[in-house]
């Protein structure tokens, strides 16, 4: 089985800067509506058994009551972009794919919640499609991360590779050296490279502290100085189960492609004419997996 959970902003910033801009018959941009479903066409190719999009809390997150300069100094969203959320999600809601929001939590917090849940099952097979780190603790022997933007599958050996410790230690690692994308402060002068030796070495940020004796002084201070701001961070990158959404059942997010609905909305009503071909395409491939790809 195959159980495929998607983070909303991997796909519609993609879908923003990949495709061209386009207009619709009022002249409005569709450019992230219609890259958006493409996407998803290719995804669906795959032959999820089980599908969730999650967005974002439409109202303050937890952590941005705990920490106002949270996400602070990430760009205004365009308003050609920003109008495209709310019909993206109007459309996805009219096609019945499964997606989930939850107010005060943000899209990780759900993915994290779900794929704790259900990847003990080994006989599911579980893909998250996000680019953030965080999200990196999850992989296991049955669960990756896929980097929509670079085409790229994360699994646990090639994490390993890549960063020299075990996944589960990543959030202390991030501790360490920060995440500018969510305005998350670093130890002044501890480098990628140095934070990866003191992971390797003690794996969480309370063993750095319990052996800091035995660290070399310059480094020392660093980690004594920026004590607080470590612990902070650690604490905002953490990711939260969700009680209302632990004991969801696994049968709400079955996917199940009607085609005559899909190409009533994004053909009829939405006038993507090239989702004609794409959906016949489509169509026939899941009936029979010899068919060449989409794209």
């Amino acid at each position: 089985m195959k159980f495929f959970l998607i983070d909303w902003s991997s796909f519609l910033y993609r879908a923003y800067y990949a495709f061209p801009a386009m207009t619709d018959q009022d002249g409005h941009n569709v450019n992230v509506v219609y890259g958006f479903f493409r996407m998803l066409m290719k995804i669906f190719q795959e032959k999820p058994d089980y599908f969730v999009i999650t967005w974002d809390s439409p109202v303050k997150t937890l952590r941005h009551e705990e920490y106002p300069e949270y996400k602070a100094n990430r760009k205004k969203m365009d308003d050609d972009f920003k109008h495209q959320i709310p019909i993206t999600q109007a459309i996805v809601e009219q096609l019945w794919i499964p997606s989930l929001v939850v107010p005060t939590y943000e899209a990780d917090d759900i993915i994290y919640t779900l794929a704790m849940k259900y990847k003990a099952d080994k006989d599911m097979k579980i893909d998250i499609y996000s680019w953030d780190k965080d999200l990196k603790q999850l992989l296991a022997t049955n669960v990756f991360c896929v980097d929509s933007m670079k085409d790229l599958k994360t699994t646990t050996e090639s994490f390993v590779k890549e960063y020299g410790f075990d996944p589960i230690y990543i959030l202390d690692y991030l501790a360490l050296v920060g995440d500018s994308a969510d305005n998350i402060k670093w130890i002044t002068w501890i480098w990628p490279k140095k934070a990866s030796d003191l992971i390797q070495k003690y794996q969480t940020i309370d063993n750095i502290y319990i052996h800091i004796d035995e660290i070399t002084w310059d480094v020392q201070q660093k980690l004594i100085t920026g004590k607080e701001d470590v612990y902070k961070s650690r604490g905002l990158i953490e990711l939260k189960p969700i009680p209302e959404i632990e004991t969801t059942d696994l049968a709400n997010f079955a996917l199940e492609l009607d085609f005559v609905t899909y190409k009533k909305v994004l053909v009829g009503e939405y006038h993507f004419n090239s989702f004609e071909k794409t959906l016949d395409e489509l169509k026939k491939k899941l009936q029979n997996p010899v068919q060449m790809g989409l794209f």
